[in-house]
């Protein structure tokens, strides 16, 4: 075993604010030292038992950021050698791709996508580094700490599946190409592809469905406004009713939009009864849906015989109900594996498909 004097030292540092993501700073400040020559092919790093005092951090740490570099082929460890820095003629990636992410927990859909896109790409052979912009408060992404030093090391390409704005203006001024899936058209500077989000893709089905069996009358539960059926409806001669969700509870997780619903559809059945209840009532989230539900269990009130239901659902995750409800329904496996046809296309030819749009497809289940 060589002794510790003749290993190289660490020629960068960690930021301790960032505790969450040490192992991938570690390997991000490694790989970087690799890329630019400080450490060669052939070079031995330091031991986890050196590594791991020279940054501070636990051997665990040490361990997870080596793991990284790994599965990336840019080291390989060896039987009482220590971890061997590869050549790059060596390693086992076509190229490098970035992939932007909401942060956090995200939400299903976003979620199903990006572990689509990365599981793809790195089966079709390129590295995938996820990375998030964080937010300084609910709505505000602001904070690009963890993407700027991602994009340090050498990559091909960004994709941008948190659809924010803001997130592709900074993109567009780093100068390396991205391509984004978004709810509108922007393509800025460096844009090289988007995948556009429609999220209205059901709206004729559903539209049509309500005029074929005669639907009057339609009550929207919202709190997305770009899921807003009353225009569409409205022309065919159908009332809309509308009740929106407060504005303060706009970024709510999915637990307090479920309490919410049921508060709401609690009180409403106690005081006005049955009576109430509109014809059809659409609703633009799944969790308010799930409130909904239970609060018309404990009524009695049966779906779709006292009141028809329409809801927003992902596949595979959504309200438990008895029956198949009829939904708009966003498939995440499927608009992730068009976002990466998409991107290998780009990738392999560099040409990216124009026009391409995703989103929900009408399902008629049993609530309508």
């Amino acid at each position: 075993m060589r002794p510790k004097s003749e290993f190289k030292g660490i020629p960068f540092a960690i930021d301790r604010s960032r505790r969450g993501d040490l192992a991938a700073q570690i390997a991000t400040g490694l790989r970087m030292a690799i890329d630019t020559g400080y450490y060669k092919a052939g070079d031995i790093l330091p031991p986890v038992r050196d590594l791991a005092p020279m940054l501070d951090v636990s051997k665990g740490i040490v361990e997870q950021a080596l793991a990284l570099l790994r599965e990336e082929g840019v080291i390989s460890p060896r039987p009482r050698v220590g971890c061997v820095v590869l050549d790059r003629k060596d390693r086992l990636w076509k190229g490098h791709v970035v992939v932007v992410v909401p942060p956090g927990r995200g939400n299903p859909l976003d979620n199903m996508i990006h572990v689509t896109v990365r599981d793809s790409l790195i089966a079709a052979g390129y590295l995938t580094t996820s990375a998030s912009v964080g937010e300084s408060a609910p709505g505000k992404f602001d904070d690009f700490a963890i993407l700027d030093t991602v994009l340090r090391q050498p990559t091909d390409l960004v994709v941008q599946i948190q659809g924010q704005e803001c997130v592709a203006r900074w993109l567009s001024r780093r100068g390396i190409p991205f391509v984004r899936l978004g709810l509108t058209d922007l393509k800025p500077q460096n844009c090289v592809g988007l995948v556009r989000r429609d999220d209205n893709l059901a709206m004729a089905d559903f539209v049509a469905h309500c005029r074929e069996t005669g639907v009057k009358s339609v009550t929207q539960i919202s709190v997305f406004n770009r899921f807003d059926v009353a225009e569409a409806l409205a022309a065919c001669g159908i009332e809309v009713r509308t009740i929106r969700v407060p504005k303060s509870m706009d970024f709510a997780i999915g637990y307090e939009l479920s309490q919410w619903a049921m508060s709401l559809f609690r009180s409403r059945l106690a005081s006005r009864s049955a009576k109430w209840l509109p014809e059809l009532i659409f609703s633009s989230d799944d969790h308010l849906t799930t409130g909904m539900v239970v609060a018309f269990y404990e009524a009695g009130i049966r779906i779709p015989e006292a009141v028809k239901l329409v809801t927003l659902a992902n596949t595979g995750y959504g309200p438990v109900f008895s029956r198949p409800l009829t939904r708009m329904e966003y498939d995440g496996s499927a608009i992730g594996k068009t976002l990466t046809d998409c991107i290998l296309s780009y990738l392999r030819t560099g040409d990216f498909p124009q026009n391409v749009v995703v989103g929900p497809r009408y399902v008629r289940g049993e609530t309508f």
